[in-house]
């Protein structure tokens, strides 16, 4: 009887904790690293949907891109969807995986305001959105610099602008594989799997702490997470620390670019600005992303952010001090 009882409180608990997620990413629908996130998370006991676009749409930022015609004009990412068959879709064997012919930001809207209020709801199922997780990403994005240039953190603010909950997760396997060539999570050392079992713990904390709450995080703040090379990335690295972070900071970097005059060409280079690494807001005592995951043996770095982009008050009176004789 004890056991039994035991068995219906684990049973419970489970239930409790069990959300709602919306997972989306910049990598497009067919990557390896979002596949293996989404089967990890199910198998967690959470409602997932995955809704991304159809092809890469790395380093599109925050742009809003709705699709042109109700067909593709080319391939999706892998030719997983071919050109000339409809721009958005679901998987035929689970309409929990979605396609849309857009950006990470566009393919959240499209989500929240067609997949969830027409296709679920005339079906009888009324979703309720606990939770936007975005990535992992194929490759890290962190400071402001990427911030506004990361697809995958463009899907974040786009969902935290909307009241949602959201988590970007970035990780330093930039391999660009297709699912289908690539998910084994049976392979404990393959990054992919184990990125995808760090975000089942992070998010499981979050929910955890939420308890009764209503939300999981407060109104306009999201999390960005990045993590380290792991397994054959770094075989020394298959359970990271985690580590209190601020995206601003030493080492903080933006995308920047470099001539070469021999070659008449340019590179894409990243560099670290004075600008990134002023502190105004929020903990100045601690350590920059860029510090921790770069310079620092085996760490995650988890960075909470507010989409209130206002300069703190004795800087607002400092510019407007400066322009005065305007509003007089």
């Amino acid at each position: 009887m004890q056991l039994n009882n035991y068995i219906a409180f684990l049973a419970l608990a489970t239930a409790c904790l069990a959300k709602t997620i919306l997972l989306t990413n910049d990598d497009s629908w067919a990557a390896t690293n979002i596949r293996a996130t989404y089967y990890q998370l199910k198998d967690a006991g959470h409602d997932v949907y995955l809704v991304a676009p159809v092809s890469q749409r790395s380093g599109w930022g925050g742009k809003f891109d709705v699709p042109s015609s109700p067909t593709l004009e080319t391939d999706g990412e892998f030719a997983y969807v071919k050109a000339g068959e409809p721009s958005w879709g679901h998987e035929v064997d689970d309409d929990h995986i979605w396609y849309f012919n857009g950006t990470p930001a566009s393919a959240v809207a499209f989500a929240l305001n067609y997949v969830f209020p027409y296709y679920f709801a005339e079906k009888g199922n009324n979703v309720t959105v606990d939770l936007v997780v975005s990535g992992p990403n194929e490759g890290t994005n962190m400071s402001p610099g990427m911030y506004t240039l990361s697809g995958t953190m463009g899907a974040t603010y786009n969902s935290v602008y909307r009241g949602y909950p959201a988590v970007a997760f970035s990780g330093s396997n930039g391999n660009n594989s297709f699912f289908k060539d690539s998910l084994d999570l049976e392979d404990k050392l393959d990054p992919s799997t184990i990125y995808a079992n760090l975000v089942v713990d992070f998010v499981a904390q979050l929910f955890t702490a939420q308890g009764d709450n209503s939300r999981t995080l407060p109104l306009g703040v999201g999390i960005n997470v990045n993590f380290p090379p792991v397994g054959y990335q770094n075989e020394s690295c298959i359970a990271p620390k985690w580590v209190n972070t601020r995206l601003t900071g030493a080492y903080a970097s933006g995308a920047d670019l470099a001539y070469n005059a021999t070659s008449n060409s340019f590179i894409w280079q990243q560099t670290s600005w004075s600008g990134l690494q002023v502190c105004y807001n929020g903990d100045c005592s601690l350590p920059s992303e860029n510090l921790i995951v770069q310079y620092t043996e085996c760490s995650t770095s988890v960075s909470a952010f507010s989409v209130d982009y206002d300069a703190k008050l004795s800087l607002s009176q400092e510019v407007t001090a400066l322009l005065e004789p305007l509003f007089s």
